[in-house]
């Protein structure tokens, strides 16, 4: 009995030293990974706002990621989850950045949404990451897709269908971009005008 005493309290030193080498690994690359992440999405920003030299985070909406619905088994979307704005060389604001998000066939559908911030129009969108069929509802990714959004406003309807042509075989891809557009766009606008 006395061997058994002492092979759990062996087991259970080693689990805790484990689960403190862990913790620490786990904080200090967790620091190491959102610096990348916000390096990578810096440099996306930069991609949907031509002219930007500089970037600052503007705020998060109320409305975050997609979550998953237990009684239909898929992702609901929510809306907006992050808004940057770009300014030029002069440190004059030229327009903004959001992240929306939309639920695709393969999961959530991210993107961001760069707008020209007199005119308000869509400068620019980008696919940042989705799990959607290779081949078809990767199409989403294609610059036939994304410039459809080129010059759109609010006052446009942002539709598959109505002024957005929607991938042939892949309408739940196409349609998770044009609400994840449709629907981040006034949240983003708001908080826009409201910074200015």
């Amino acid at each position: 009995m006395n061997e058994s005493v002492r092979m759990i309290v062996v087991l259970a030193v080693i689990a805790m030293v484990s689960g403190g080498v862990l913790s620490f690994v786990y904080d200090w690359t967790g620091a190491i990974i959102a610096e990348n992440q916000l390096r990578q999405m810096e440099s996306s920003v930069f991609e949907v706002l031509p002219g930007a030299v500089r970037v600052e985070p503007l705020g998060t909406a109320p409305s975050t990621l997609v979550q998953d619905d237990p009684e239909t088994s898929r992702e609901v979307e929510q809306t907006t989850t992050q808004i940057f704005v770009g300014f030029d060389a002069q440190d004059k604001a030229l327009g903004y950045a959001f992240v929306g998000e939309g639920p695709g066939y393969g999961g959530a559908v991210r993107i961001l949404v760069g707008v020209d911030g007199e005119s308000g129009e869509i400068l620019n969108l980008a696919v940042l990451n989705h799990a959607e069929t290779p081949g078809l509802g990767s199409k989403i990714e294609e610059a036939s897709f994304r410039n459809q959004f080129k010059g759109k406003t609010l006052d446009d309807p942002i539709a598959i269908g109505r002024d957005i042509d929607g991938i042939s075989g892949a309408t739940v891809s196409s349609r998770a971009v044009a609400e994840a557009v449709r629907r981040g766009f006034a949240d983003a606008a708001a908080a826009y005008e409201r910074s200015r």
